[in-house]
């Protein structure tokens, strides 16, 4: 799979522009704040029907502008078209026809974005990284897919009856349990496949993990969970009065976490700048790997400012990776005119772009 052509209009910084893709390794090339990671994030958009760094449609329309969209011709013959029209009609399609549910377009055109907000899954809240792996397996599996819409709309609703109450005497034991019957069955399940896939993602994570390191160091990736199979809806009891004074459902798999390691220590307490960064192009390799092998089509990867922090024998170790395996279509950005030279004496079959400005030059 891969993206032949896209043509953008009011997004972000970029007025209007239409750009050809090459089926293989494409680089784009400019300054910080030029529009190359605002050129990937319309890719990505058309993937998954959002923005991966602001999910505000409103805040992706170029200023001064009521609208935006975005469509790209791929591969596959199919054409996919967005728009967006303030302050907040959002239409996707295929081939002309309006999609009546954005998620029956999730997993058509797999897609890997390795960027700098991914640091985040290492720094940030555990909602990052359960975001990250939710998004695989939501591709790669319809029922996890259906079954998590299904856990966060009881979740949500839960937590709407918890907020209306006034005292605890006013909880209805029986509508509660309404809740919490359902909740047991989806809990069971969803926290067992996220324990099935994450030991599956853990076998290709610490081999690709071994490739872009050259080291003896253990990576590895743990799950984590205060939600066990054993338990019964009897559970939901022992946190009913807590969960009516925070207002919040406070045992579930909406708490678990994944927990990043190198030699069994937390890497963002350890790792240094390098480490970190290697470690997260590592998972979204896994990420590529996984998609690959379970929907036998190749993803489309995006590289967006992927070198920073990188010393030259990681970024050799990485180039000699991308090489090596079956890419298919890459996209990497970089402002960095040394790397570019080098990377153009490596990669014989580039296709270059130079960005300044929202501007698109092919050269």
């Amino acid at each position: 799979m891969h993206i032949d052509k896209i043509k953008i209009n009011n997004f972000k910084n970029y007025n209007s522009a239409e750009i050809n893709f090459s089926s293989k390794i494409n680089f784009l090339y400019g300054k910080n704040g030029a529009g190359k990671t605002n050129l990937l994030d319309a890719i990505y958009y058309l993937s998954y029907g959002k923005s991966i760094i602001n999910n505000v449609d409103f805040d992706n329309t170029k200023h001064t502008e009521s609208f935006f969209s975005i469509e790209g011709s791929y591969s596959n013959n199919n054409s996919y078209k967005c728009t967006f029209e303030k302050p907040s009609s959002k239409k996707f399609f295929e081939n002309e026809t309006k999609y009546k549910n954005i998620k029956k377009h999730i997993g058509k055109i797999p897609l890997v974005f390795v960027n700098p907000y991914d640091i985040n899954l290492i720094r940030n809240y555990s909602n990052n990284r359960r975001r990250f792996f939710d998004q695989i397996l939501s591709q790669i599996d319809d029922k996890y897919f259906d079954s998590l819409i299904k856990y966060n709309r009881l979740i949500k609703q839960r937590n709407s009856y918890l907020k209306n109450l006034i005292s605890i005497s006013k909880i209805d034991k029986n509508h509660i349990k309404s809740y919490d019957d359902n909740l047991i069955i989806l809990n069971k399940y969803l926290g067992q496949k996220r324990t099935e896939e994450t030991k599956k993602f853990n076998s290709v994570f610490n081999k690709i993990s071994s490739e872009l390191n050259n080291d003896n160091s253990k990576y590895e990736i743990k799950y984590s969970s205060n939600f066990s199979n054993d338990f019964n809806s009897r559970i939901f009891d022992k946190y009913l009065e807590k969960d009516f004074y925070t207002k919040t459902t406070n045992i579930g798999i909406h708490h678990d976490d994944f927990i990043f390691e190198i030699d069994n220590k937390l890497i963002k307490r350890i790792g240094s700048q390098g480490q970190q960064k290697t470690f997260i192009i590592a998972l979204r390799m896994s990420e590529f790997k996984i998609l690959k092998d379970r929907l036998a089509i190749v993803p489309i990867l995006l590289l967006d400012d992927v070198f920073h922090k990188l010393d030259d024998k990681k970024i050799n170790l990485l180039l000699d990776y991308l090489l090596n395996n079956n890419f298919k279509q890459v996209l990497i950005s970089d402002s960095i005119k040394s790397r570019r030279l080098k990377i153009e004496k490596k990669i014989k079959d580039l296709k270059i772009f130079n960005i300044k400005e929202g501007k698109i030059h092919e050269r």
